[in-house]
């Protein structure tokens, strides 16, 4: 497989997504992929890194940063999967707006603007100065920091236009009407030229911190001034109901088990021989991801997408059986124990160990004086494990799975567990 940067790895991977991706998840499937090399210990730290410093140094950059650690290509507008990409798009119209909105406003105005900013942010005493005969100082302020120590600050406003650019002299000119025992703060709508940046930083001289047009407007929508916050009903799609696409890092658990489980193709009752055929295959080939969509393509007339089918790959993955290396499948330690021994009891505790609130759900059902619905079955594992699952899905499918391993049995439309002693005594 040919390997690729890391970034030329993001553009393929965030190219062929349905909805923005976290730095981690974009790495582990580059590297299932096998499409890029690394011998660092937190590749996913690497490409964050290399992101962010393309979309912030890069003004042709592809990349957009979407939500919080998530990334996007910029030609993606919209997603089924997330609302991230519409909130971004709103937000980014009202900025625009808020920056034409301020432009239009009286200077006097504006100060009165950046002087509530200011008051939210947590400062105190804040004082517009007269129109007249303010030696540049637009609005003085305190800033108490830790409850200790109490800064004064003198505030020097400007509302440009944009490519009407702050520079030193205005640094040097605040510094002149402040006292001793003050510090600046110079905001703008437009930005600051290099040799603005480098008077403020002066050694020996008062410190005046800088605060452009861009980072202005993150501090209103922060702060809520000038803008409302609404709370609107937004829908996505529901991944848990429908094909098992969703990556590791985004079914996986803090305890680092994974909430997503599925069933596999060929019947109600024959998930256990389906993975049994899919391992054999696995152990016997040299197989890429590509290669085992095929085998279950070409194994089950029913599966005939080839998004379902990778879907079906993910299923012994996140139960601990197979993983990736440069591409290539192959059984984990776990996975080499199982398909030597090929017995339910190795399958449960392997698959316990690794799909959040499965071996739980049998204990549940195994305690319980009655046999219990998938209703009880949902809500004890919502108030076991937190999880906001919205439909009985995912209850189902582990369900379906110890009744596959004979750990459960319906008994009309609810379940019961088989006891450890019938267990013993049927082996």
């Amino acid at each position: 497989m040919k390997k690729v940067s890391f970034k030329e790895a993001a553009i393929q991977i965030l190219n062929e997504a349905d909805e923005p991706l976290s730095s981690q998840q974009i790495v582990e499937i580059a590297l299932e992929r096998g499409i890029i090399e690394t011998s660092g210990a937190t590749p996913e730290a690497t490409m964050a890194a290399q992101l962010y410093t393309d979309i912030n140094k890069n003004k042709h950059s592809k990349f957009k940063k979407v939500g919080k650690g998530k990334f996007a290509l910029k030609k993606q507008k919209e997603s089924a999967n997330s609302p991230l990409l519409a909130i971004q798009a709103q937000n980014e119209l009202v900025k625009q707006k808020l920056i034409d909105k301020i432009q239009s406003m009286d200077p006097f105005q504006f100060e009165y603007l950046t002087a509530e900013l200011l008051r939210k942010i947590g400062y105190e005493n804040v004082e517009v100065t007269k129109r007249s005969g303010d030696k540049g100082v637009d609005i003085t302020a305190n800033l108490t920091v830790g409850g200790l120590t109490n800064v004064k600050t003198v505030i020097q406003v400007k509302k440009y236009q944009k490519g009407n650019n702050i520079s030193g002299k205005y640094i040097t000119q605040l510094r002149g009407s402040a006292e001793v025992d003050q510090r600046g703060l110079i905001i703008t709508t437009s930005e600051f030229t290099k040799d603005a940046y480098s008077e403020s930083r002066a050694i020996n001289k008062m410190p005046v911190a800088l605060v452009n047009g861009s980072k202005l407007i993150d501090l209103l929508f922060a702060y809520k001034v000038g803008v409302k916050e609404e709370l609107v009903r937004v829908y996505s799609i529901d991944t848990e109901l429908f094909e098992n696409d969703s990556t590791d890092s985004e079914t996986k658990t803090s305890d680092t088990k994974n909430r997503s489980l599925w069933p596999l193709p060929g019947g109600t009752y024959s998930f256990v021989d389906t993975l049994q055929n899919f391992l054999s295959f696995v152990e016997t080939s040299n197989s890429s991801r590509k290669d085992l969509v095929n085998w279950f393509i070409n194994n089950y007339d029913n599966v005939t997408s080839v998004k379902t089918a990778d879907g079906y790959v993910n299923v012994p993955k996140n139960m601990g059986l197979i993983n990736f290396n440069n591409g290539v499948c192959y059984l984990t330690k776990s996975g080499k124990e199982y398909i030597k021994n090929k017995d339910n009891e190795t399958l449960f505790r392997i698959t316990s160990e690794n799909i959040l609130a499965f071996e739980e759900t049998y204990e549940f059902l195994l305690n319980s004086n009655e046999d219990k619905s998938d209703y009880d079955v949902l809500e004890f594992i919502k108030d076991t494990f937190q999880v906001e699952w919205s439909t009985l899905a995912q209850v189902n499918f582990r369900l379906q799975w110890l009744m596959n391993m004979g750990r459960v049995e319906k008994v009309g439309s609810n379940y019961i567990a088989i006891s450890n002693k019938v267990l013993e005594a049927v082996e």
